[in-house]
């Protein structure tokens, strides 16, 4: 599956590495998306993983990424 998010190969291995613990890739891809249309994907999962260790590192485990968006959306509104 092998996807780029920062261009550092170890980097880009972990990331995936948790993306797939997270269940990022339980959904299997039926079609193939255009080249851009991956690059907004990759770039999307990779934001979700830098909240995801945001949250790990602020709160000490992973609280709900739904929750935590509503709380800021309620936040910048």
């Amino acid at each position: 599956m092998s996807m780029k998010f920062t261009g550092i190969a170890d980097d880009d291995r972990r990331i995936e590495a948790e993306l797939h613990a997270m269940g990022a890739f339980d959904t299997p891809q039926i079609e193939q998306a255009s080249s851009i249309s991956q690059i907004f994907n990759a770039i999307g999962q990779f934001a979700e993983w830098m909240r995801w260790k945001g949250e790990v590192g602020v709160y000490g485990c992973r609280v709900g990424a739904a929750h935590a968006r509503h709380e800021e959306a309620k936040h910048f509104a």
